[in-house]
């Protein structure tokens, strides 16, 4: 591989604050969903039978994350041909239409078609918004670019955590409250769904506007030939990232369903979420300030893996609001350190275009969430197998913890390495 690269070209202000604003505005989307989901599968199935509500909540949460598997990657290299800026707004709009009509979805197939569209469309924010970032922040060989992107790849995450504790304590609230709003109008769930709706489509303006149609002064000239197709260590990230994920879609299916049993009601489940967020939010926070390098951060993926484990573990066998909170707590600090962590390791050591690569991670994450979440709503629908939601959940995380102990040797080489960018990437991109 032989690459020549100039300087990036520094993300400014505004075009930061944009792409930040599209991943808060994504995650309220998806939050906002979590707790109103068993009203709308009751109310549009006209099922009480809590297995049968139970395998749709998980099902319908899989379809939302499982549309990326395919999208994710197909946007990130899209983002690389024609630009970030197009497939951002492009995503934003896509977002926004979907997730009004699922609001007013007549039946649970159209539900279900609602949200397979509205995950397609969010699978175009993420990537291609961590792409422009790994564009035009300094990356290895610079002066501070290790630090640099660290911190921005962290501040995207704590942008995505934001939406999501304001999202499903959005959906907890107006869950509880009650309208007369006639037999024709839209059910009161459907409010927060319009809301995040014309959210996403001042995102989108907000990125036309602020961010640039090109990024001058950074080219890059890649050659790969005799490259093998995966650097050294990168699938054990891609795997890990996976594996995380999927924990992470049954936690969060698990902990609505398990809010359901014990009849906590959506405002409580709004709590815990919002709980889940708090915690993720002032985690990151400190991995990613200054005081924390790059290099020494790398070393907490496995021990967040063992503390994340044991609070999947605890889970089942909790039912009082403040014990949960504490376990909800101890599983989110700890996927608050995983997965932005293995994002910024996979991003710094491909050799791939930034876009095709977060794409490549996105559907990885994706596939995780929507095997994570179909089997915990599986699960959750036989009586004798609900605890095991959480149980094989923290089982496959003991594992990964394993797994993770071998990262720093593969990962070391890479801080002294070059990321290089294609060239056509830096002329169409942003």
């Amino acid at each position: 591989m032989t690459v020549s690269m100039q300087a990036r070209l520094p993300t400014s202000r505004w075009g930061l604050g944009a792409v930040l604003a599209s991943a808060f505005v994504v995650a309220l989307g998806y939050g906002i969903v979590l707790p109103v989901l068993p009203m709308m599968v009751e109310r549009l199935a006209g099922s009480t039978d809590p297995a049968f509500n139970a395998r749709q909540i998980g099902l319908l949460t899989a379809a939302y994350v499982a549309a990326p598997v395919v999208a994710a990657f197909l946007w990130g290299k899209w983002s690389d041909l024609i630009g970030r800026r197009p497939v951002l707004v492009i995503g934003l709009i896509g977002f926004a239409v979907t997730l009004a009509a699922s609001a007013l979805a007549p039946s649970l197939l159209v539900l279900y078609i609602g949200r397979i569209l509205n995950g397609g469309f969010a699978a175009a924010v993420g990537p291609t918004a961590l792409a422009f970032i790994a564009d035009t922040e300094g990356g290895a060989g610079t002066e501070g670019g290790d630090d640099r992107r660290t911190r921005a790849f962290g501040w995207m995450s704590m942008a995505s955590i934001a939406g999501f504790l304001v999202g499903p304590t959005l959906g907890g609230l107006a869950a509880e409250l009650k309208f007369d709003l006639g037999a024709a109008t839209a059910p009161p769930q459907a409010v927060p769904f319009f809301l995040a709706s014309g959210l996403a489509l001042v995102a989108a303006l907000g990125v036309w506007f602020a961010l640039p149609g090109k990024l001058p002064g950074a080219r890059a000239e890649v050659s790969k030939s005799g490259s093998s197709m995966f650097a050294p260590g990168e699938l054990r990230l891609l795997v890990l990232a996976t594996v995380a994920a999927a924990g992470l879609g049954a936690f969060e299916v698990g902990l609505t369903l398990r809010n359901v049993e014990l009849t906590m009601g959506p405002a409580a489940l709004g709590l815990m979420f919002a709980t889940c967020s708090v915690v993720m939010f002032a985690v990151q926070g400190l991995v990613f300030s200054p005081l924390v390098k790059p290099a020494a951060a790398r070393l907490l993926v496995a021990p967040a893996f063992l503390v994340m484990a044991i609070g999947l573990a605890v889970l089942p066998t909790l039912a009082g609001l403040t014990e949960m909170l504490f376990a909800v707590s101890v599983v989110s600090a700890s996927a608050g350190v995983i997965s932005p962590l293995l994002a910024y390791w996979v991003s710094h050591i491909s050799a791939r275009s930034q876009g095709m690569e977060l794409g490549i991670q996105s559907a990885a994450v994706s596939l995780g969430l929507s095997v994570g979440s179909a089997a915990a709503g599986l699960l959750f629908g036989y009586n004798c197998l609900q605890g095991a939601a959480f149980l094989v959940a923290a089982a496959a995380m003991g594992l990964a913890a394993i797994a993770s102990l071998k990262l720093p040797r593969p990962l070391a080489p890479a801080r002294h390495e070059a990321r290089p960018i294609p060239a056509d990437q830096t002329d169409a991109a942003v």
